[in-house]
Parts: structure tokens; C-alpha cells; sequence
């Protein structure tokens, strides 16, 4: 089986670390742990009382409800929490079919 080039993600990967801007890109650039932290205005020494489990996978209440307050009249009801932007697209996609 013969594959045609995908010609974008050619051009993608010749240029994505030869510009300044890079538009193309659907990502975001890497954070160090400090850098990150200094972002948020944290310590790293917070971080060791924090408890690394799974979380309900349609979002934690608090989450929901944090989400909810950025919209009037929204409530956590209306909120569906996804695991990344292919999985958004995908029931968005779902619903809407």
C-alpha cells in the first residue's frame, strides 16, 4: 500500500521550531515543574500533602462547579468535563449526529 504525503505536516515539521510563532501549532510550549508554579503563584513544598489518584472521570464536583461559576446561570449540571480536546470534539461530534 502506497501513503500520498501528508504535505502539512511536512511543512509542519520542517518549520514548527524555525519560527518565533508558531501558528500551526495545536499544542502549547512546555513548562518546567518551576516555571509552572511560579505561574500559579505556588511552592513547591505545597505540592507534597497532594494526594495523586484518579479522578471521577466526568470531573470532580468541585471542578464542575468551579467551571459552572465562570457562566451566568450555568450550573455544575451543565457541565460535562472531558479528558482532552479529541474527546470533546468527539461527543460534541456524538451529540450532534
Amino acid at each position: 500500500m502506497k501513503f500520498e504525503p501528508f504535505a502539512m505536516e511536512r511543512w509542519q515539521s520542517t518549520y514548527e521550531h524555525a519560527v518565533r510563532f508558531n501558528l500551526s501549532e495545536s499544542g502549547v510550549e512546555p513548562l518546567t515543574l518551576g516555571e509552572l508554579l511560579e505561574l500559579v503563584g505556588l511552592d513547591a513544598g505545597e505540592l507534597h500533602g497532594t494526594l495523586i489518584e484518579y479522578n471521577p472521570s466526568d470531573g470532580s464536583p468541585a471542578l464542575r462547579s468551579a467551571i459552572a461559576e465562570m457562566y451566568p446561570d450555568a450550573t455544575p449540571g451543565n457541565v460535562l468535563v472531558t479528558n482532552g480536546g479529541a474527546e470533546a470534539n468527539f461527543v460534541t461530534s456524538w451529540l450532534l449526529c
